[in-house]
């Protein structure tokens, strides 16, 4: 999804992440928001898996939920029950 489909519940976990950052001048995530050193290698409970280069996670317990965000290849959002997610440095690939 885009940043436009973001659900509300989500697009108040962003803006509480910007502000925590110091960021006050946008509402929005930019390029510089992502970790371009690593690499979110997620599994599920049922032995899927998917990886994102250069994410951004914030964790969101009240909800049970994770958000993947990434610049290319959009933002998902996860439950956190059955979801494993090791954020490894990309030189360790």
């Amino acid at each position: 999804m885009k940043d436009k489909d973001l659900p509300d519940r989500w697009r108040a976990k962003v803006n509480e992440y910007l502000k925590a950052q110091g960021v006050t001048d946008r509402n929005k995530l930019s390029a510089s928001d992502f970790q371009i050193n690593k690499t979110a290698k997620i599994k599920f409970e049922d032995d899927s898996y998917a990886e994102f280069r250069y994410p951004l996670i914030i964790n969101a317990p009240e909800l049970d939920e994770v958000g993947v965000f990434t610049e290319h290849c959009g933002y998902h959002i996860f439950s956190l029950g059955g979801t494993d997610i090791d954020l490894v440095d990309n030189e360790d690939l």
